[in-house]
């Protein structure tokens, strides 16, 4: 799974929703930014598990480390 592959997934899954995502994406703040509902964040953690075969916890999702789509992508990485 590519880095490139990654960040086409959360694209799309933003997209998908109506968010109109930044130009620097790495940064963006996604849960701080309040586009996503806790039925929209839970969803988010259901596609992360079936698409990439990884856990992810509510607690990692709002960890300080995930914060940004970037450091996001950075822990799904280590754990594929």
């Amino acid at each position: 799974m590519s880095k490139q592959q990654l960040y086409s997934f959360f694209i799309d899954f933003f997209e998908a929703r109506g968010v109109t995502l930044p130009s620097c994406i790495e940064e963006f703040e996604f849960v701080s930014s309040g586009v996503l509902d806790s039925f929209e964040l839970l969803s988010l953690i259901m596609q992360i598990e079936l698409e990439f075969s990884v856990s992810i916890s509510p607690e990692e999702l709002l960890d300080e480390k995930n914060k940004t789509l970037g450091g996001l992508i950075n822990t799904i990485e280590e754990k594929l």
